[in-house]
């Protein structure tokens, strides 16, 4: 009986600690969910109950084992893609990246994934046979006149595990935090591939980007897109800290659509990963800033560039003005705007001042401060044509300011800078 007893007894311990277990093994589950979310900018209402509705995608890459696949005679030492992920995000399949120091054109031809921060970079995404549009859905984006994809960039010391990095080290931060948009233009949508820009050469940018996600027209795109803002004065040193080996992950994913064209929750985005190993070394770090400058300013230039001047306007060809202030006349205003063009590489070509009635007048500028004035400006413009230190020719108004002395007086008058645009240099006569 005693033997029964101890039986019985030991059935409902067992029971017990079992039940234990199971209860222990659910509340660990739920505090690693709770742990695992990140903050986001709310992208829509059904946002807070995204917990629930997560699907989670694990995708296995199929393409390395078919020889009919175009990129089958690589080796999977040459291509990233999305293999074996589990993501809260709608992850593409067939998706495939590739990784190289020069430009793609038609094919993945000349492939790595091996970079050192010496090496300019640039990246293919394949879709498998599907268009960028059909794959990420952008005709469901409800911008006019322009389509887009975010692009986001995970860096990561290599060999670290999933326990050792930070929060915002995720591609769920990276995603919902981290990501800027890019342009895509009309002539990539229907392709089954993207050659992109990751930290492409100064002169050879093709990939525009915006700030933040989702873009509200077509302006916000002009930035270098990729590593370019990862690695300017201010930053590159929070992004690689030291030097030694990284992993860099990129994000290409569109946001999915209700019938309104709202974003649905971040779980339904639609997202393609890959990665490459980068070597680095804070020798190159003078040379990788001084190149995202080179992007920005290149970028700049190729915006001005299309707003520039294709004819002169028709008052400059018509009847000469003579100006009734003193500042103006042709005797005080031409050694002023030769002077200033002079000191500062300018070419100076000629000017006129834009027709007015009566005296010019001028512009005060006070401290927000304490409310005194500290300059002024005189309204009247001055019109130049002049070429710049690169032989562009520019049309602009010299500024024309005086500090203030005192006792509300004024200093000698001076040029400041000259504000304008570019104009095709066939048009000056």
């Amino acid at each position: 009986m005693k033997t029964i007893l101890s039986f019985l007894f030991l059935i409902i311990v067992v029971s017990m600690n079992g039940k234990a277990q199971l209860l222990n093994k659910l509340k660990q589950k739920t505090v690693s969910a709770l742990n695992n979310t990140t903050s986001s900018k709310p992208q829509s209402a059904a946002s807070g109950s995204a917990g629930t509705q997560a699907a989670i995608e694990s995708t296995t890459d199929k393409g390395n084992t078919e020889s009919s696949d175009a990129s089958s005679s690589l080796t999977t030492t040459t291509t990233s893609n999305n293999t074996q992920m589990e993501y809260l995000f709608i992850v593409l399949p067939d998706a495939k990246f590739y990784f190289s120091d020069k430009p793609f054109i038609s094919s993945n031809t000349g492939a790595k994934t091996n970079f050192t921060s010496q090496e300019f970079i640039y990246g293919r995404l394949e879709l498998g046979g599907k268009t960028v549009s059909e794959a990420f859905k952008l005709d469901k984006q409800p911008t006019e006149g322009f389509h887009y994809l975010n692009y986001g960039i995970l860096i990561t010391p290599t060999g670290k595990s999933e326990a050792e990095l930070n929060y915002d080290q995720t591609i769920k931060y990276t995603v919902n935090n981290r990501s800027k948009p890019i342009l895509i233009r009309n002539d990539e949508m229907k392709n089954t591939w993207l050659n992109f820009d990751v930290l492409a050469t100064p002169s050879k940018i093709t990939t525009l980007q915006g700030l933040t996600p989702p873009p509200d027209n077509l302006a916000e795109f002009k930035f270098a897109a990729g590593m370019d803002l990862l690695t300017r004065d201010g930053s590159i040193k929070q992004f690689f800290p030291a030097n030694g080996d990284y992993t860099v992950q990129l994000v290409l994913w569109n946001f999915s659509f209700d019938d309104w064209g709202k974003p649905l929750e971040s779980e339904k985005n639609i997202i393609a990963v890959g990665s490459f190993e980068y070597q680095f070394n804070a020798k190159d770090g003078a040379t990788l800033m001084a190149n995202s400058q080179k992007r920005l300013d290149g970028v700049r230039l190729a915006q001005a560039m299309k707003n520039k001047y294709t004819k002169l306007p028709d008052w400059w060809n018509g009847k000469s003005f003579t100006s009734a202030d003193a500042l103006m006349k042709p005797a005080t205003l031409t050694p002023m705007i030769k002077n200033y063009c002079s000191n500062n590489g300018l070419t100076y070509i000629s000017h006129k001042v834009y027709p007015y009635s009566g005296a010019a007048g001028w512009t005060i500028y006070n401290d927000s401060r304490t409310g005194f004035p500290v300059s002024r400006r005189l309204n009247a413009e001055a019109w130049t044509l002049y070429k710049d230190e690169n032989g562009q020719c520019r049309f602009a108004v010299a500024l024309i300011d005086e500090k203030y002395s005192g006792g509300g007086t004024y200093g000698s008058p001076y040029i400041s800078g000259l504000s304008g645009e570019f104009i095709d240099c066939g048009v000056i006569k």
